[in-house]
């Protein structure tokens, strides 16, 4: 999308017109999430997984959350994300389908 913008200072999606306003300090939440949907396993049938627990674990560690609940805060947040980023994918590829069940 951003090379639509880029090419197209007019571009406009309704995505990005309806999109929520994110508060300052869930920015590294929100960051982390799209690094982390990188590890996700893809399916066979072109499905995605969810984010490994191991990776946001990993992630974790790496912006030094140490604390038990603030990791476990971070890791529900992430899985949070990930659920409705699921459940959307699902409902596209359901979609792309022409509804119909594999």
């Amino acid at each position: 999308m951003e090379a639509e913008v880029e090419a197209d200072p007019t571009f406009d999606p309704p995505a990005l017109r309806t999109r929520p306003d994110l508060w300052p300090h869930l920015a590294y939440i929100s960051n982390a999430f799209t690094e982390l949907s990188s590890d996700r396993r893809l399916g066979a049938l072109g499905g995605c997984g969810p984010i490994p627990w191991s990776s946001i674990e990993l992630y974790a560690r790496r912006l030094d959350i140490a604390d038990l609940d603030e990791f476990e805060r971070f890791a529900r947040l992430i899985r949070a994300q990930d659920r409705v980023y699921l459940a959307d994918m699902a409902e596209k590829q359901k979609k792309g389908s022409g509804g119909k069940s594999k």
